[in-house]
């Protein structure tokens, strides 16, 4: 039988990119699936993908940094699909600047959905999870920028290392009640958000080039990989896991690339 069959999952940030490679890891392997995206976002094209896997599908517009949105989301969900077992708390957004040119509005709106979004998503997920008293398995995204520094990233790397944090603390504070927190790193990964950000760069191949030479690896992740991890921490495969971060970046955080300095591995 499939890992997440008679599961109800809800992800956000599910239109693209590391959010729908889960949602669609979780409706082939029997979850029924609901997406939460941006109202401006392709929901339509995201579900059509899931909904190729089988199950049970809703797409719901919705902005995470409101968290009125966010409580009217997970009631139209449980309405809809059920009560829900597990929560891809995923949306996110990227801003690169250097610091001293970090607008105060540029600092907001990252906060707002990265971090403020992350809150409330995760709040709401506790409070239905406790009410049903049946346990439940929440995974938020943080980066692998929570953990190394990069220049450019000072207010992202802030958000992500707060996400870490929230992380922690949730899952100490509901483990009483069965219900497990973790987060996932991604490293680069090919997604919509990081590929945007070489946009007016003159050689993009070429900075993509030198950025997967940064990685163990030495290439950069797919969102399947992504999302395969992130529905490992939410299934009963992970039952004794909690609290913890997976990080998932082909060995960038903690491996000198082959060759890079002594003798090359080939």
């Amino acid at each position: 039988m499939p890992e997440m069959t008679n599961r109800v999952a809800l992800v956000t940030g599910a239109a693209s990119g590391i959010g729908l490679a889960t949602a669609v890891a979780l409706a082939r392997e029997g979850a029924a699936v609901a997406l939460l995206s941006r109202p401006d976002d392709d929901l339509t094209t995201a579900q059509q993908r899931v909904q190729a896997h089988g199950g049970r599908v809703l797409a719901i517009g919705a902005d995470v940094g409101d968290s009125a949105a966010v409580r009217a989301a997970f009631d139209r969900v449980e309405s809809e699909l059920g009560p829900i077992d597990a929560v891809h708390n995923n949306a996110g957004i990227s801003i690169v600047a250097p610091l001293t040119e970090t607008t105060d509005e540029l600092l907001d709106t990252l906060v707002r959905t990265n971090l403020a979004g992350s809150f409330y998503v995760l709040r709401e997920a506790a409070r239905g999870m406790q009410a049903r008293r049946r346990g439940g398995a929440i995974v938020n995204t943080a980066s692998e920028l929570a953990l190394i520094g990069q220049a450019g990233y000072v207010a992202y790397t802030a958000t992500k290392g707060a996400i870490l944090a929230m992380t922690r603390s949730a899952a100490a504070e509901l483990a009483s009640w069965g219900i497990r927190v973790n987060a996932v790193c991604p490293g680069t990964t090919k997604t919509p958000m990081f590929l945007a950000e070489f946009d007016g760069v003159a050689d993009p191949e070429a900075e993509l080039a030198d950025n997967a030479a940064s990685v163990a690896m030495r290439r950069i992740a797919e969102p399947a990989e992504i999302g395969e991890a992130v529905v490992f921490l939410l299934s009963h495969r992970a039952s004794y896991i909690t609290g913890t971060h997976l990080i998932a970046d082909g060995g960038r955080t903690t491996c000198v690339p082959a060759g890079s300095i002594g003798v090359s591995a080939h």
